[in-house]
């Protein structure tokens, strides 16, 4: 037997004389074990060789269908049936879907359901998987607390999961289930339904008004002002992109002067997750007059530059905006507020300065279909949430006015009526 990296050739003397040769290679998680044949079928080691050398390039780029991939009989095991569905699957998904699928997949519905068979997959074993989840995280945060953090293999600190992401991992087994269901494997998803869900807290979407932007803005021109000469990062230019515009903070992060249209006053986005969010995105003069300026600090010597280049001329990443243009700027300015008697600001995230756009869009009078077609939303229930948030909002503004107008006129009758 010949040891290969991340591979092996093995063979196997018959009684009848013959020489069986084989692979033994690890792929999406399993060992894996591929016959190839006698020496009688015309294969020797070099031939051998070559087969490991091509199955272990193909499991690398992740083109490679292992024998457990194969039909795996009348009732697969869930492992057999669900890397089926993701190998015909991980194609049609950007790459950021994929690892988040792979993540949920490894670290926590194939460790439980591996060996299951798929029809043996009923509501009471999902109600199991989601006990054991919550089990495990109150298991995680109790060491935590008492000083001893649980680490995986790799000695890095585990982190419990909330409710909302062990429904994720839930609502991916009812995808897979879903499969399965079609297939005639199961009479119904086991997985579906409100019940096998645990209860989450609906997030707070928050977003700024007017004059918290204005404020935000000013911390951070101030900030970019007051910085060293090479440590001058464009907090403003950065955040007026992503309030000004609606782009999510991937698309600020890979955006080149070459798609920034200055005369037409456009900015063009080529690739994106949907097929709505290819698109042109109109941009104000407002926020020309900001790239401009930022254009003539940095002066880039290609069009082809990031607009937001780190020190090397690489892309910025969504931690760095969070971090570093970001949490600073708010910081700072919630310091400023606290002196003057002023609540602060809440967390603020990339996400809630791209519903700022939203909003004040909105509030402005953009037809929704319009305000849309500017954020690359293909559904209209995110533009509608914020929508009715405005409306909420405009509407409290009105009432209070009018409130306040009725109180005047009447104590104006008292006063009248004493006189």
């Amino acid at each position: 037997m010949e040891k290969r990296s991340h591979g092996q050739i093995r063979t196997h003397e018959r009684k009848d004389g013959l020489t069986t040769y084989s692979l033994r290679v690890r792929a999406y998680g399993r060992r894996e074990v591929v016959t190839l044949g006698t020496d009688a079928d015309g294969w020797t080691m070099p031939k051998a060789e070559r087969m490991l050398d091509q199955v272990l390039a193909e499991i690398q780029v992740g083109v490679w269908r292992p024998p457990s991939m194969s039909a795996g009989g009348a009732d697969p095991t869930f492992h057999e049936f669900a890397s089926r569905w993701w190998f015909a699957r991980k194609s049609e998904l950007r790459p950021t879907t994929q690892a988040d699928y792979e993540w949920r997949l490894r670290k926590h519905l194939l460790p439980f359901f591996h060996d299951f068979r798929v029809s043996a997959i009923t509501i009471a074993l999902v109600d199991e998987y989601r006990s054991e989840k919550v089990i495990e995280r109150e298991r995680i945060q109790a060491a935590a607390a008492a000083g001893r953090p649980v680490r995986d293999r790799r000695g890095q600190r585990r982190v419990a999961l909330s409710n909302e992401s062990i429904n994720k991992t839930l609502v991916l087994l009812a995808n897979i289930l879903d499969t399965a269901v079609e297939h005639g494997l199961l009479p119904s998803n086991p997985a579906r339904g409100r019940r096998r869900r645990l209860k989450a807290d609906r997030p707070t979407r928050r977003f700024l008004e007017a004059d918290e932007l204005a404020e935000l803005l000013a911390v951070a021109g101030e900030l970019d002002r007051t910085a060293r000469s090479d440590q001058r990062i464009g907090r403003r230019p950065v955040i007026a992109v992503m309030a000004k515009s609606g782009l999510r903070v991937g698309e600020v992060c890979t955006l080149r002067w070459r798609s920034v249209d200055t005369p037409h006053q456009r900015r063009v986005i080529e690739q994106a997750k949907t097929a709505a969010g290819v698109r042109e995105v109109d941009l104000s003069l407002d926020l020309i007059d900001e790239l401009n300026a930022w254009r003539a600090e940095r002066k880039p010597e290609s069009v082809d530059e990031f607009v937001f280049a780190t020190d090397s001329g690489r892309p910025r990443d969504k931690d760095s905006v969070r971090e570093r243009v970001l949490v600073p700027v708010v910081n700072r300015l919630n310091e400023i507020r606290a002196e003057r008697g002023i609540a602060p600001l809440p967390k603020i995230t990339p996400h809630a300065l791209r519903r700022t756009y939203i909003s004040l869009m909105l509030e402005a009078g953009a037809p929704l279909p319009y305000v849309m077609d500017q954020v690359g939303h293909a559904d209209s229930k995110t533009t509608l949430e914020i929508y009715a948030q405005v409306q909420k909002r405009v509407s409290r503004k009105n009432v209070h006015a009018a409130f306040d107008r009725l109180l005047n006129g009447a104590d104006s009758g008292i006063v009248a009526g004493r006189l």
